[in-house]
């Protein structure tokens, strides 16, 4: 079993590391659900750390419709993740309709080539999983972060199940949301995925 520590600063991407964690997914602003840290604490992370960094990409907390502004500094922000060498971009985009934005995140992938992707909890807000996991996959995403679409992965935990069944392999379903390192034996057990996900998967970071 993996386990990727979703953290807020760089102290807790040290603390994690030494707690146990497999991987890192390192952000800034973990209380609107993380953007993007600044140039210096990836630098150092990536200095300092021995395990995979995954940094996630989203210049704002809200929604997941962007600006073509916003979307240049992703596409910059990519750019020097390629060049720190970090292991895994993390990112998302909507369309109003909370559908995927096609064109716009294959134009984030490509740029990324030579890095690992993952979607993020975008996912979550997508109304039908099996076109959009579907979709990821022909994009070439390596993984995607999702709680089930619940506010759990606990309540999830059906959904979860369906999409690593619906996978078969061909993308990594991160499993997240509420996952701590109390539960996420039994989770996994149920759900049957190999990558779990969270701010406590390896305790308290504080």
């Amino acid at each position: 079993m993996l386990l990727e520590a979703c953290v807020g600063s760089y102290e807790e991407a040290k603390k994690a590391e030494e707690k146990g964690a497999d991987r890192i997914e390192l952000c800034d602003n973990l209380s609107e659900g993380g953007t993007t840290p600044s140039y210096g604490t990836i630098y150092l992370a990536k200095k300092n750390l021995n395990i995979p960094i995954a940094v996630i990409i989203r210049p704002r907390g809200g929604d997941f419709v962007y600006s073509n502004d916003e979307f240049e500094i992703m596409k910059r922000d990519i750019m020097l993740c390629k060049e720190l060498g970090v292991e895994t971009v993390v990112l998302g985009i909507l369309n109003r309709d909370n559908t995927i934005d096609i064109e716009r995140t294959r134009e984030l992938v490509n740029l990324a080539k030579g890095l690992k992707v993952t979607f993020h909890m975008a996912f979550d807000e997508i109304d039908n999983k099996i076109e959009a996991l579907d979709q990821l996959i022909s994009m070439g995403i390596h993984r995607v972060l999702t709680k089930g679409c619940k506010s759990s992965a606990e309540e999830g935990k059906l959904v979860l199940k369906e999409l690593v069944e619906k996978s078969e392999g061909k993308i990594t379903i991160l499993v997240g949301g509420k996952v701590t390192y109390e539960n996420y034996k039994e989770l996994s057990d149920f759900i049957g995925c190999k990558e779990v996900h969270g701010s406590k998967i390896v305790g308290s970071l504080k």
